[in-house]
């Protein structure tokens, strides 16, 4: 029999409507998890037990709520939230209460969820790793900037966390962790509450252990009804395989794995294709560092002109450096080219249902003071398409890694579809992986 913390999202719920669960039952699991796991994994920066414990209890007693009614959920450090401190990420802001909740954290919360605690983000959601370890080795990084929420999910602490992603702060620890991870299209989720990195870029993500339960979420934050997975057979569609101009970037061993996924998926009557993406080559990457440069170092101005000697040495002489380096004229330019290339990869996706890429370049990297490689991801959260990543892989050290699935902005539904039908066919033996 399993126990409560053992529950994706949608089991759970289930399990409380068929009266075989408390909401307090299984919040009170979720913490006797953390207590066991997080001296070694460390993902949380702030828990509430008293207060998640206390909203539980008064769900129980109004025997019904809405979509989230007694989900425990866990939020990044750079989501504010009214009655937890939210430090951003760093000493500057250490002990800060914001005094209202983010908007993803109020709908959660009105919607039934109860909020755990704040997961461990890097400084100001950006490179400079926090304290977590990855739940599959802690020798290993969990990737970021939503290495907490990643980290938590993955090790069955909760079963459900939101995190952002400004390159690939979802996607990538979602991948090394062993979890499901989601970046919506870009603008789909209000943002309002969230210490902004980039504010033309920046995008609230989830991060699960189902498909069924991003589109849980997914219904939750955008206050709607919820929509049925729909997966369609593998033989209906059609995929395009993005090797991508990073292909060489990724290892041996994540090469060998996509392709082989890639017959299968065609073995199982997918039509697929070698597909190039318009204008987009190995300096795309460049574009992107500028425009995210010359807005994150505006956004963090506070804190650059009264604590730069608090701020970390490679976010202070990196990103925030190049930015202040970078003319209004070169961030406008760059701005632009990437609006055009956005309009051309709609175009592009009218003939196809979905991309397979890489999540990462391979396995979680050894060693704690890096959190891997974004190269995957940043193309995507660039151009503000919605992309998931399915564990589907293990790696030669027995860690995680994952598939990418990718589609056109604004079809973040039929994404959905595709990747059930993608994990039930995994899952069935189908696609031998």
């Amino acid at each position: 029999m399993s126990e409560p913390w053992e529950f994706t999202a949608t089991e759970g719920l289930k399990a409380i409507s068929g009266g075989t669960l408390s909401c307090e039952g299984w919040v009170a699991s979720c913490f006797e998890r953390i207590e066991l796991r997080d001296d070694t994994v460390l993902a949380w920066k702030y828990l509430d037990r008293k207060g998640a414990l206390a909203a539980a209890r008064n769900i129980d007693k109004a025997g019904s709520g809405g979509l989230a009614g007694g989900l425990p959920f866990g939020v990044k450090d750079i989501i504010d939230t009214a009655d937890m401190p939210t430090a951003y990420g760093s000493s500057i802001h250490h002990g800060h209460l914001p005094g209202r909740d983010a908007g993803c954290v109020a709908i959660t919360r009105a919607a039934g969820g109860v909020l755990l605690g704040k997961t461990v983000s890097t400084e100001f959601g950006h490179r400079f790793p926090g304290e977590t370890r990855n739940p599959n080795n802690p020798d290993h990084t969990p990737g970021g900037s939503s290495s907490g929420s990643a980290a938590a999910v993955g090790d069955f602490m909760v079963p459900c966390s939101y995190g952002t992603q400004t390159t690939g702060s979802v996607i990538r620890p979602a991948a090394y962790c062993g979890a499901i991870g989601y970046k919506p299209t870009y603008g789909d989720i209000n943002t309002n509450g969230v210490m902004p990195n980039t504010p033309s870029i920046d995008t609230i993500g989830a991060i699960t252990r189902s498909v069924e339960d991003l589109a849980l979420v997914r219904s939750i934050l955008l206050e709607e009804a919820i929509q049925e997975l729909k997966p369609p057979p593998l033989s209906d569609l059609n995929i395009g395989f993005y090797r991508s101009p990073f292909w060489n970037d990724a290892d041996k061993k994540m090469q060998e794995l996509i392709t082989n996924c890639v017959e299968c998926f065609a073995s199982a009557g997918a039509t697929v294709t070698d597909v190039e993406l318009p204008n987009v080559s190995r300096n795309f990457e460049e574009l992107h560092a500028t425009v995210s440069g010359y807005e994150f170092s505006r956004t963090l101005s506070w804190e650059r002109f009264n604590c730069s000697d608090k701020l970390s040495a490679p976010l202070r002489d990196g990103r925030m450096r190049e930015g202040l380096e970078t003319s209004y004229e070169r961030y406008r330019e760059c701005w632009r080219r990437l609006e055009r290339q956005r309009i051309e990869t709609d175009e592009f996706f009218e003939g196809l249902d979905v991309l397979v890429t890489p999540s990462a370049t391979g396995e979680a990297p050894k060693g704690l003071m890096t959190t891997g490689n974004a190269i995957f991801n940043s193309t995507w959260t660039a151009l503000g398409t919605p992309a998931i990543t399915l564990p589907l892989f293990v790696g030669p050290l027995g860690l995680p890694m994952g598939l990418q699935l990718v589609a056109g902005r604004f079809k973040d539904r039929k994404l959905f579809d595709i990747a059930q039908a993608v994990m039930l066919a995994h899952d069935k033996g189908k696609l031998l992986c």
